[in-house]
């Protein structure tokens, strides 16, 4: 008997009834591939593909990949070293952490009390929090408003002084925090 009328004896039929079909002839699914578990792996000959060969957007779809929701470059900036832009410390009345606006809050620098800048980047996907003066996801962040909370820094190097009365310990007011943290 083949395998065909086996298959029809268990239910197939060809009067429309469903009839199973062999996928692959019985030598070849009883036979098992050869394997050398014991072996030692053999050294490999063709050495890996050099970074260089890959184009850039295909390098920006691996490092990224599925991990960061949105669009790269259209939703949170991409910046792979801290461009040249129009911030300066000495611009600033007081020292602290600022986000850079014209990078989209990705870049941020940080005015020592000197009036000296170091300036940083954060991870792809991330962008300087003003309010919490660290990166954040970009879809926690509201960069717009950063400007409006660098006073925050007048914060970082004021002297404690006795206080007769007390004073509030925010600088910022209920609707800015409410606009901040969705």
């Amino acid at each position: 008997m083949e395998l065909e009328e086996c298959f029809a004896d268990l239910g197939g039929s060809e009067d429309g009834g469903r009839v199973k079909r062999v996928r692959a002839d019985s030598a070849t699914v009883a036979r098992e591939p050869a394997q050398a578990l014991d072996a030692p792996e053999p050294e490999p000959s063709a050495a890996p593909a050099p970074s260089s060969f890959l184009s850039p957007s295909v390098k920006e779809y691996l490092e990224l990949g599925m991990a960061i929701p949105g669009k790269p470059g259209t939703d949170y900036p991409v910046l792979g070293a801290v461009p040249y832009t129009n911030f300066y410390c000495d611009e600033q009345p007081y020292p602290g952490f600022f986000a850079d606006m014209e990078t989209r809050c990705q870049a941020w620098h940080y005015c020592d009390i000197d009036g000296r800048q170091a300036s940083f980047l954060c991870p792809n996907g991330t962008v300087f929090s003003q309010g919490v003066a660290s990166c954040d996801w970009w879809f926690n962040v509201r960069c717009a408003l950063s400007p409006a909370l660098y006073p925050l820094n007048a914060r970082l190097y004021r002297r404690k002084r006795k206080q007769t009365r007390p004073k509030p310990h925010r600088l910022i007011d209920k609707k800015l925090v409410d606009e901040i943290f969705l």
